[in-house]
Formats: C-alpha cells, sequence, structure tokens
C-alpha cells in the first residue's frame, strides 16, 4: 500500500499533464488533457508514427544495400543415365575409323557455394541514402502535422459541446420561465382578464422550447461520439469535460499571442514544403548520378564432390574446391538520352516545388494577418454579444411584467423572447468563434 502511495505521488510530480482520471469507464478530461490524450490515442495520429517507423526501417533498408552481402547455395544433381561420347577407338589402340563409346561423370554429384559482393561505389546508392534520410525527416514532419490537425479537432469539438450544453442550460431555464408565465396566463385567462389567445400564443412558444432543446441534445449525443472518435475512446466510455467555457477564455493570454513573432522556418507546411524541395533536389542529383560508373567487388568460393554413390559426407572420398575474386566495373556509355530527358523532368519538377515554397511563403504571412485579425474581431464581437445579451434580457423582464399586467401582449413578450435566446446564442457562438480563432492563431504560430 505504501509503494502504491508513493508511485502515485512520483506520477503526479512528473507527470502532470498525462493524467487522467478514470472511474468506472469514465474519463475526466480538460480541453488540455483532451489535446494530450487524442495524440496518444487517435488513429490517424498512430498511424503516421507508424509512417515514421516504416521510414526508419526504409532507411535501413536503403543502407544495407552498400553493406556486403552473403549468400550461400547448394545443389544436388542425380545423372540418371550418364551421356555416352563417342571417341576415335584408334586413341585406345583400336582400328582406325571405329568409335569407342565412353561415359564421362559421376552419377551423383554435389555443389556447395559461398558468395559475397560488395558495393564499392554508386553515385545513385550515395543519393539514394541522402533521400532515405529527407524521406524519414518528411514523415516526421507529417506526424507533426497530423498532431496539430488533431489538437485543433479536438479543441474545437470540445468548445462546440461546451456551447451546446451551455445552449441547453438557457433554453430549459428560459422554458422554465415560459412555464410559469403561461401558468400566470392561464389563471388570469380562467379569471377573464386576459383572452385565450394569450394563452396559446405562450403554448406555441413552450413547445417550441421543447423541440430545440430536445434538438440540441442530440447534437450534444453527437458531439460527444465525434469526441470519442477523435480521442481513440471506445463508445461505450463516458467523458465528463471538466472545464467550462469562460474559465477557458480567461486562460487567453491576449497580448502574448497577437505579439508573438512568427517563424516561418518553424511552421510545420514550410517544413513539409522545404523537405519535398530537398527531396526533389535529391531526385535530380541521382539522375545526374547515373552518368558515372559503379564498381563493385565479388568473392567466390565453391566445393565439388562427384560420387558413384549416394555418400556426400563419408570421409573416404575429397571434395574438390575452387574459389575467385573478381571487380565488376559498369560505365554507362550512350543511353539515346534517356538519362538526360530524366535529368530535365527532375529540374522541373524541382524548379515547381520551388515555385510552390515562394507562394507558401507569401500564403503563410496573409494568413498571418487574417488570423491575428480574426482575433481580435472575436475579442470585439464577444464584448458586443455580452452586452447585447444583458440589454435582451433586461427587455425581456419588463416586457414580462407589462404582459401580467396587460399592458403588452402576447406578441411582444414572444419577439422579445425569441430576440433574448437569439443574444444568448450570439454571445455563446462568439465564444466559441473567439477559441476557434485563437487555436487558428496558435496554430500558424506554431504554438498548439
Amino acid at each position: 500500500m505504501k509503494n502504491n502511495l508513493i508511485m502515485k505521488i512520483l506520477l503526479l510530480f512528473f507527470f502532470p499533464f498525462t493524467i487522467y482520471a478514470q472511474e468506472n469507464g469514465t474519463i475526466n478530461l480538460s480541453v488540455n488533457q483532451a489535446m494530450e490524450y487524442a495524440i496518444q490515442n487517435n488513429a490517424d495520429v498512430q498511424n503516421a508514427r507508424l509512417d515514421v517507423a516504416i521510414a526508419d526501417k526504409k532507411v535501413w533498408e536503403t543502407t544495407t544495400i552498400g553493406l556486403p552481402q552473403i549468400s550461400a547455395s547448394g545443389s544436388y544433381l542425380n545423372n540418371l543415365s550418364l551421356a555416352t561420347q563417342l571417341i576415335p577407338a584408334e586413341f585406345f589402340g583400336g582400328a582406325p575409323g571405329e568409335f569407342a563409346e565412353v561415359q564421362f561423370g559421376t552419377k551423383h554429384n554435389f555443389t556447395g557455394t559461398l558468395t559475397v559482393s560488395q558495393l564499392i561505389f554508386s553515385g545513385s546508392y550515395l543519393v539514394g541514402l541522402q533521400a532515405s534520410k529527407i524521406y524519414r525527416n518528411l514523415s516526421e514532419h507529417s506526424l507533426n502535422k497530423t498532431k496539430i490537425d488533431t489538437k485543433g479537432n479536438v479543441a474545437l469539438t470540445y468548445y462546440s459541446i461546451l456551447m451546446a450544453e451551455e445552449s441547453i442550460i438557457t433554453l430549459v431555464e428560459n422554458q422554465k420561465y415560459m412555464n410559469d408565465l403561461l401558468r400566470q396566463t392561464t389563471a388570469f385567462y380562467e379569471n377573464g382578464l386576459l383572452e385565450e389567445t394569450e394563452v396559446d400564443k405562450l403554448n406555441i412558444t413552450v413547445i417550441s422550447l421543447d423541440n430545440s432543446i430536445k434538438s440540441m441534445r442530440r447534437q450534444v449525443d453527437y458531439l460527444y461520439l465525434l469526441l470519442k472518435i477523435q480521442l481513440g475512446i471506445v463508445r461505450e466510455d463516458k467523458i465528463v469535460l471538466t472545464d467550462n467555457l469562460n474559465n477557458i477564455l480567461l486562460e487567453i493570454n491576449i497580448d502574448e499571442l497577437l505579439n508573438k513573432k512568427f517563424a516561418l522556418e518553424e511552421h510545420v507546411d514550410y517544413q513539409l514544403i522545404k523537405t519535398q524541395e530537398d527531396l526533389m533536389a535529391l531526385d535530380l542529383k541521382r539522375y545526374k548520378s547515373e552518368y558515372l560508373p559503379t564498381l563493385s567487388a565479388f568473392y567466390n568460393f565453391q566445393e565439388n564432390a562427384m560420387r558413384d554413390d549416394f555418400n556426400p559426407f563419408t570421409s573416404d572420398e575429397k571434395w574438390y574446391q575452387s574459389s575467385m575474386l573478381g571487380f565488376q566495373i559498369d560505365v554507362p556509355i550512350f543511353s539515346s538520352g534517356y538519362k538526360r530527358s530524366k535529368v530535365q523532368q527532375a529540374r522541373l519538377e524541382l524548379e515547381k516545388v520551388t515555385n510552390t515554397k515562394k507562394v507558401l511563403e507569401s500564403n503563410l504571412y496573409s494568413l498571418l494577418l487574417q488570423k491575428r485579425n480574426e482575433f481580435i474581431t472575436g475579442q470585439e464581437t464577444l464584448e458586443n454579444s455580452q452586452k447585447n445579451k444583458q440589454i435582451s434580457k433586461k427587455v425581456l423582464d419588463n416586457i414580462s411584467t407589462k404582459h401580467k399586467k396587460g399592458v403588452a401582449s402576447s406578441l411582444e413578450l414572444n419577439q422579445a423572447n425569441t430576440d433574448y435566446l437569439m443574444t444568448v446564442s450570439e454571445y455563446t457562438q462568439s465564444i466559441v468563434n473567439l477559441l476557434n480563432a485563437k487555436i487558428e492563431l496558435e496554430k500558424i504560430l506554431n504554438e498548439l
């Protein structure tokens, strides 16, 4: 028990951001914890990690081409019927013009061969080795981009759930408010102080609110399912969101985000296109290297056994050895313009990706300005929508009081209630819009 307590304390001390409260299939997550959880469990991120691992294996695969290659082989040949050769009989003292029938060889033949080869120089191999390492970097950049996109999507869904749940709370409170008003209006109607039309109009409003609440709850269920998919959580588990929109707003450091210096070279999209440019440059270099000769060495060792009986491992008869050492050089001389055409194509492809990189640089600076403006606009919109919500609530309370006194009509009351719900919805949406603008700005600033 004591050891378990010490272990928990150590985990909390060294890994404060990766501990998730989980009991009976329930996972409690803040928005930051949800993003971290997704980085560990999201299927797309896991596949991107596998791509990096595959790239590592690809680097080693390419490396092994230039390492010594050793192979061994063995064969057995059974001469079911030896070939017969005709030799002039006079070689053996026979009469001229006659031939002697002779059979050469043995019935059983065994061969064992060991071959060693080593690539000494190949321009294509050297370039391919460089390209495989850059390809590994490309996979790493792709993994980072997948992580960033996943965190952004998780945060967006998280905020959308909070917005929908806030909307449900507002609708339920408003429904309760309108039900109380409906009971009062019904009592006035029964006492002959109001017409039945006033009651009917309020009934329509209450029913409409009930439908809106049911629809919003279905939307929340869908968003929770979407979040589970993004987090890599099984559908049966329950998620509890521990953050709320207002607390998340308080944590935003507005000045820091707006004054953060943009580092182009650190942006993942720029890193991806730069790596692609490096790959295209190496592709051009590879085609040029095909004009260079290739040099390799090889060594071959062979043993043969020839027997009339099937006894390859007997010590009474010998195995006969042979070996050779050689070098091979391949010099390209003429390819009818094939290599030149490949070089020209690679050069044009490199020029294309270089142009794309230049366009991306301009677009990223433009996007930075756009996202900063959207973030500022989101702040201003949030402030205005908050004021509008307060004003609309005040108007609704005033008209509700007048309606109870018979001074205001049901039409005015319904319109005031609709305006209030609209301003509440706009306020909640403005919070989410600001948070989304924050995410987009953090993504381009490489802060997410």
